[in-house]
């Protein structure tokens, strides 16, 4: 029996991840890194966050990186 598709915790989308199957080394989020303070937003992490949360959290996270006074 196949496992139902996961949703991501934050937007309720699918998260299209591969954990828990045959195939989870060979999925996206093996190859990502989850920041802890995206991390800190799920209550519940048994899903997994889909790609298009991380790539947002990561657009809103980099301008501040980017602009430290020298």
């Amino acid at each position: 029996m196949m496992m139902s598709e996961q949703l991501c915790p934050l937007c309720q989308q699918a998260n299209l991840c591969k954990a828990g199957t045959a195939d989870q080394s060979q999925c996206w989020c093996m190859q990502q890194e989850f920041p802890a303070e995206l991390l800190a937003q799920v209550p519940d992490q048994s899903s997994c966050i889909c790609a298009d949360c991380l790539a947002r959290f990561q657009k809103q996270a980099k301008p501040v990186q980017q602009f430290k006074p020298d």
